[in-house]
């Protein structure tokens, strides 16, 4: 039986940089109202997704950023920061410096927990960005890192920290894997889609992401189709 289904945000709930549209809202609720415990996993920090999660109406939500990093749960006032090594924090700084330096004001950094997140301004392309740290990751032969291109930053983090550990805790508080579905659409929600009992993602999505789910389905409202038929 489905205890919890976990979603990515961005391509997966929402088109990027848009709204969640309301007929989504709608199934979400109806999850909801079968007893079904939904949670939001994203690249973007936890409280931000807490505040996304409040304003979609979902009661008690879990939600995990950065990658899985953080997970919160607001209602009992916990929040998990999985450690970083010293070093690993040291190359991380050291990304940063070199992203600040190279590009300037034309990149913002949020106040990340575990990962550097480097936000582009319209003028400058995300895959410039990306190209560039993934080099200097290499180059520099920061092995402890991993880089990540999104629709609107660049992730860098600690490797071993990404959206699969969330499945994991969520099995240590009790879940089991044949419970749990996973619905993601892009390279950073493929350890989720490998780690939960029922994956889920779109034809739209490459090919390394279609091949991680156990099915492609062409809109998020045929991932609701089969979730409710998996309920």
């Amino acid at each position: 039986m489905v205890r919890a289904v976990v979603f990515d945000v961005d391509g997966t709930l929402r088109a990027p940089g848009k709204p969640v549209e309301l007929g989504v809202v709608e199934k979400m609720h109806e999850l909801v109202k079968r007893g079904i415990h939904i949670s939001l996993v994203s690249g973007k920090d936890a409280d931000y997704l807490f505040g996304l999660a409040e304003g979609l109406g979902i009661p008690d939500p879990l939600v995990a950023g950065e990658n899985g990093a953080v997970i919160f749960r607001p209602q009992q006032k916990i929040e998990i920061i999985y450690p970083v090594k010293r070093e690993t924090l040291i190359n991380l700084d050291f990304v940063r410096d070199y992203l600040v330096h190279e590009f300037r004001d034309n990149v913002w950094f949020p106040p990340n927990k575990a990962g550097v997140t480097a936000f582009t301004r319209p003028e400058l392309s995300v895959e410039r960005v990306y190209r560039s740290a993934q080099v200097f990751v290499e180059e520099y032969r920061l092995d402890d890192l991993y880089v990540l291109p999104h629709w609107d930053a660049v992730d860098v983090m600690p490797k071993g920290l990404d959206k699969g550990i969330f499945i994991h805790y969520l099995k240590e508080a009790g879940y089991h894997s044949e419970e749990v579905i996973a619905v993601g659409d892009a390279l950073n929600d493929i350890p989720m889609l490998k780690a939960a009992g029922y994956s889920i993602t779109f034809g739209s999505s490459l090919p390394e992401v279609r091949g991680a789910a156990n099915i492609v389905v062409e809109s998020i409202y045929g991932a609701f189709d089969i979730i409710e038929g998996l309920v």
